[in-house]
């Protein structure tokens, strides 16, 4: 019964699997699902199951799909799958676990750009600031746009992708620690409706970045911009990172600290989500939240140890 029930359940992630596979090359934010589910079934199952049955779901997605698809994904998440696996059954700490499965995460994104022939000299080309310009003039064309405001628009297109990829490298960060802990966490939960129990992240009411991490963060900007001089021009890209990165780690603690009040005032639990997804998605109302994490720091709000 009990090998039965092994077979249904890795049946039913090969299926899950490849739907999500089908389904991520239009929509690819599904993929924040991905990971978990082979995640669960290593620790639970075995590690040479689950990316036995990941292999497979590639196998069928490149003879469907592309080689080239389905080696993307494979290089994306075969890495963090096992890195979690190691980190869970080893009992690492969460913070360490986080930090770990990020990193490999970024890696694995890295890797597959430069595989790509994606790399800084290749995105800063003249060739690729004109192919993007060429692209949003046609598109402005298409829509009757006056061929005066053409031109202004170009510059505009230009200036915003300059600012894309000085923010790139942060964005693949904050990607990274996002998928990282959405992963951890639908892991520990999972496993935990099926009676076992691993070290995981707590709740999002006591969600807080460690106050460690925040001031180093705060520490290193402050002595890079005031060395900015003597360090050259690069310490202005690495400032504008670093500063999206702690404002991160400060709208995750004051998400934390609202979800906290929210849940201890009894609000609906769908007016909750709605509250969260509008703090996500305004960007005035982002800076309100990230103040509210750099006081909850001050004045711990939720009087959470350190």
């Amino acid at each position: 019964m009990e090998n039965k029930t092994n077979y249904t359940s890795l049946f039913k992630l090969f299926l899950r699997s490849i739907f999500i596979s089908f389904i991520g090359a239009i929509f690819p934010f599904i993929y924040i699902l991905f990971p978990s589910m082979f995640v669960v079934e290593s620790v639970d199952k075995g590690i040479f199951k689950s990316i036995g049955i990941l292999a497979l779901v590639m196998l069928f997605v490149g003879f469907s799909m592309g080689s080239i698809y389905a080696i993307s994904i494979f290089t994306i998440f075969a890495p963090l799958i096992l890195m979690f696996d190691y980190m869970i059954k080893s009992k690492k700490s969460v913070s360490s676990t986080i930090f770990v499965t990020s990193l490999t995460f970024f890696i694995s994104v890295m890797v597959l750009f430069y595989a790509f022939g994606i790399n800084a000299e290749v995105l800063n080309s003249q060739e690729t600031y004109k192919n993007i310009t060429n692209f949003y003039s046609e598109i402005a064309k298409r829509a009757n746009v006056a061929t005066s405001d053409i031109a202004s628009l170009e510059h505009d297109f230009q200036i915003m992708y300059r600012t894309f990829l000085q923010n790139l490298p942060s964005i693949i960060i904050i990607v990274s620690l996002i998928v990282s802990y959405i992963t951890y966490t639908s892991v520990g939960r999972t496993l935990i409706m099926r009676g076992k129990f691993i070290i995981q992240p707590s709740s999002l009411e006591f969600l807080r970045v460690p106050k460690t991490i925040v001031l180093l963060s705060v520490l290193t900007l402050a002595v890079v911009y005031l060395l900015g001089d003597y360090i050259g021009d690069w310490s202005r890209v690495f400032n504008i990172n670093l500063i999206n990165i702690t404002g991160f780690f400060l709208f995750v603690t004051g998400i934390g600290v609202l979800k906290f009040a929210m849940t201890r005032f009894g609000v609906n639990r769908f007016l909750q989500g709605f509250i969260i997804i509008l703090a996500i998605a305004v960007s005035y109302v982002q800076i309100f939240i990230a103040v509210i994490g750099a006081c909850d720091y001050v004045f711990n709000f939720r009087k959470l140890r350190n």
